[in-house]
């Protein structure tokens, strides 16, 4: 019987139902691959780059660097004068913090919170904000970022990168919430993630993304009109949906040759054994790209909505 420590390979009409997959389940893998995204990264930039025009396609990391950027623009932090110029903003979901680092690094009057639930990567953080001399401006709290504990309407912006995924159900409900909540009003919420285009994706396009999701600990990925609907539900207005599609092909692009490379460089150092969520996280890499292809179905998005003023 499939579990989410074994990737169920078996099509759907042949498949039981797997367990689903629980917040425990996703703090696990975080904390036992959580190295593995410096093969990706040495930054720790734990999602896709974004290219425009004067980035070179097969340099990754810039164009990872660039979808930090590409979020720092969207909060639109200049439109948001304050009395001491300072801006207080939200990673929610942070991975190992890279694009608040990135941020911080970018503007001295900005001050990040990141909120993760797995340590090790607060850690990571913590040494990487030190190497990039941002620390006195960068806080990593460990949190579910659906009950962050942080106080009401004192952020200036906030964003999931990759990582809304992660809350339950196709609408994300919980996390759209939480961040209604931290946000002020008038203040920027952007979500980048991928999204399902339909709430009965075709056959072989709702295995595939199963088998991407227990392979990566994710719930579900939200379906677009659902999540939208949410947004509007818990206040949010000025809603802007952006295909990020061919922006983020040639960062995906680097997924064959690096996940084969890598894989075969772990075996040889494990000789020949891999922890499950290891091998699953491998399993995953290839599932990403292919989960592209199914334009009916899915899309790479990024979503941003203005707080609305109660």
């Amino acid at each position: 019987m499939p579990s989410v420590f074994q990737p169920d390979f078996r099509l759907p009409h042949t498949a039981e139902a797997p367990a689903p997959v629980s917040r425990a389940d996703t703090q696990d893998y975080f904390t036992e691959v959580a190295t593995d995204y410096g093969a990706w990264s040495p930054s720790y930039n734990m999602h896709f780059g974004y290219w425009r025009a004067g980035l070179n396609p097969l340099r990754r990391e810039g164009m990872l660097v660039e979808m930090n950027r590409e979020v720092g623009r969207a909060l639109r932090l200049g439109e948001r004068p304050t009395d001491d110029g300072r801006h207080c903003v939200l990673d929610l979901g942070c991975g190992a913090g890279a694009t608040a680092r990135t941020l911080v690094g970018d503007d001295r009057r900005l001050y990040a919170v990141t909120v993760t639930n797995v340590a090790v990567q607060n850690r990571i953080a913590a040494r990487l904000d030190a190497q990039a001399g941002v620390a006195e401006r960068m806080a990593h709290l460990e949190a579910d970022y659906t009950r962050t504990g942080l106080p009401a309407a004192q952020a200036d912006g906030a964003w999931a990168l990759e990582s809304a995924c992660y809350a339950e159900g196709t609408a994300k409900a919980d996390f759209v919430r939480e961040a209604a909540r931290l946000l002020k009003p008038g203040a920027r919420l952007v979500v980048v993630d991928g999204f399902l285009l339909r709430r009965e994706p075709g056959r072989l396009a709702r295995w595939l993304h199963r088998l991407w999701a227990d392979s990566w600990a994710v719930p579900t990925l939200a379906v677009r009109e659902d999540f939208v609907a949410a947004l509007r539900e818990h206040g949010f207005e000025d809603i802007d949906v952006r295909s990020l599609r061919w922006r983020v092909a040639p960062s995906a692009l680097h997924i064959p040759a690096l996940a084969t490379r890598f894989t075969l460089a772990e075996l040889w150092k494990a000789r020949g054994r891999l922890s499950p969520w290891r091998r699953k996280h491998i399993v995953a890499s290839y599932c990403a790209l292919a989960l592209g292809m199914f334009w009916r179905d899915f899309d790479y998005c990024m979503v941003s909505a203005t707080r609305r003023a109660d």
